[in-house]
């Protein structure tokens, strides 16, 4: 059994959601787990552990301060340990490849200024949640939307995640955490 810090900062929601997602699956496999908003983690000891799972939402190409923040203070520690990085976008869920390659080249650039890279990275798609945005921002992202082809629900209410695909990529971080031994199994 090994221990994973899971770490997440979130605008809207759905980066929590996936990250709590990615900590009932750790415990179902049997791991412990530290669950943890980026924004608490500054005033939290963190204790040890032997893998972390980070997920922060990208907006307008860029993740959430507390995030960065979070990597930049605990960069030698997270470099110790086996690391996944989930990048929660509207871009994720796209048909077009420019849009994937945006998203993956913001998360590229976010790597580059940090001086860090993760052992594994995951694009997932966010969600659009109405009640959660102020007008103009609604406004926005449904523009951008139906530039796209994609009509909004008119609950407000849509989700994008690939849920099968996540687990996917959890379980395929956790059998290379587990393969690369780090003193815990």
């Amino acid at each position: 059994m090994a221990h994973f810090l899971v770490v997440y900062a979130t605008t809207e929601g759905q980066t929590r959601k996936i990250a709590e997602r990615v900590a009932a699956r750790l415990k179902g496999a049997g791991h412990s787990v530290t669950l943890v908003d980026a924004k608490a983690a500054a005033s939290l000891e963190l204790g040890s552990f032997d893998a972390a799972v980070l997920a922060a939402s990208l907006h307008v190409s860029r993740h959430q301060p507390e995030m960065l923040d979070f990597i930049r203070r605990q960069r030698a520690r997270l470099e110790s340990v086996p690391t996944a990085f989930v990048s929660v976008s509207l871009s994720a869920s796209s048909q077009k490849a420019e849009d994937i390659d945006n998203a993956r080249e913001a998360v590229e650039v976010m790597f580059d200024d940090l001086d860090w890279e993760p052992t594994r990275l995951h694009l997932a798609a966010g969600a659009v949640r109405d009640r959660q945005m102020g007008f103009l921002k609604r406004w926005v992202i449904h523009r951008i939307l139906r530039q796209k082809g994609v009509e909004m629900d008119p609950s407000g209410e849509m989700e994008f995640t690939d849920w099968p695909a996540l687990d996917a990529f959890i379980d395929g971080f956790v059998e290379e955490a587990l393969a690369a031994g780090r003193g815990f199994a």
